[in-house]
């Protein structure tokens, strides 16, 4: 089958479940959460004094008021989890393992597929973040044309710290920073990395069968270097242990164009890693909406991996449009794993 049909099937079962997603989430109710204890150090007793008699001891000079040992707030007490808020081109989700106690929240910002999935996988896969998941349309054109303004991260950063407040997270502000992309998704990804300054913000990058590029020439399929020198300069950072860099592939076949199978080679091959022959089959999702998302559930199984720092390469079997959707389906298990334990390393 060609690719160019695979797409036009995927893109119209996930637009189906993100236009679902979007229409029947509401945000609902607040949620609380216990507080912790900080209470104020204890105050030292003054000088020893000479003794009178009849009279009381001194009390502390500098007593500490009674409000200042009770426990503080924490900045989640009173944050809405329900639901999602429409920020800028995408649906941002406050997923039940996230938690801030001062208000510094991560960001997590997946570009192309079904919101509602994206959100229940980083719940699944216990990543404390909050999640925007960005729609902007067909093919990875429309995500580098959005992206192509040097301030559109930032403006979308800048609405997620307005909305994550109006949800009530009390001083909320960014702390570290993760792009992933399923599919034609990582056109944004690559526009931002573009730019040294985007590139040095962001912490990590997942690709979930996600990252094609032109050829140098008709006449043979070498990949062209330049369309993916974003992510090969992020793959050598991680290779050093300075980012994460997740990606993940299939075996489906395209004759126009580069497969995610050739560039994940051509970025192994600058940075001199080979793969390694291997036998997995990652967890399939908990939850139901990780398998409505396939018209015929087909599973990955993975067939090689290539490791360095904080580089990861899988390759996965299949070449349908089923095996292309199991790595959106399965992210869970697969790359937000290597994120959950790289921040908390970090």
């Amino acid at each position: 089958m060609k690719r160019r049909q695979l797409n036009k099937r995927a893109e119209t079962i996930v637009g189906r479940f993100a236009l679902a997603a979007l229409g029947a989430l509401s945000i609902g109710a607040m949620s609380f959460v216990v507080l912790r204890d900080f209470s104020a150090p204890a105050i030292t007793a003054a000088a020893h004094l000479p003794a009178l008699p009849s009279a009381r001891p001194p009390e502390p000079p500098n007593a500490a008021p009674e409000a200042a040992r009770e426990p503080q707030e924490r900045a989640d007490r009173n944050i809405s989890r329900e639901g999602y808020t429409l920020v800028s081109a995408g649906a941002l989700f406050v997923p039940s393992s996230f938690a801030s106690a001062d208000g510094t929240f991560d960001l997590l910002i997946h570009f192309h597929g079904n919101a509602e999935l994206v959100a229940e996988s980083v719940a699944a896969a216990g990543l404390s973040a909050l999640v925007l998941v960005v729609n902007v349309g067909v093919g990875s054109g429309a995500y580098d044309t959005r992206y192509a303004a040097p301030a559109m991260l930032d403006f979308d950063v800048a609405r997620v710290v307005e909305t994550a407040a109006a949800r009530g997270l009390r001083g909320a502000r960014l702390g570290r920073l993760a792009l992933a992309a399923w599919s034609a998704g990582y056109g944004a990804i690559g526009r931002i990395l573009a730019r040294d300054e985007a590139f040095s913000r962001v912490s990590a990058v997942l690709l979930c069968d996600a990252l094609h590029s032109n050829f140098v020439d008709k006449g043979s399929r070498e990949v062209d270097m330049e369309r993916i020198a974003p992510f090969v300069r992020f793959a050598e950072k991680a290779a050093a242990g300075e980012k994460l860099f997740v990606m993940t592939h299939s075996e489906i076949g395209e004759f126009r164009y580069a497969t995610t199978t050739e560039t994940s080679d051509a970025i192994l091959r600058v940075i001199g890693i080979e793969r390694s022959r291997t036998i997995g089959w990652p967890d399939r999702p908990s939850f139901p909406l990780g398998r409505a998302v396939m018209s015929t559930e087909r599973w990955l199984e993975q067939r090689s991996e290539a490791r360095r720092g904080e580089l990861r390469i899988a390759g996965y079997r299949g070449f349908k449009e089923d095996d292309h959707i199991a790595h959106l389906a399965q992210m869970s298990s697969t790359v937000l794993p290597s994120l959950v334990e790289y921040w908390k390393r970090r």
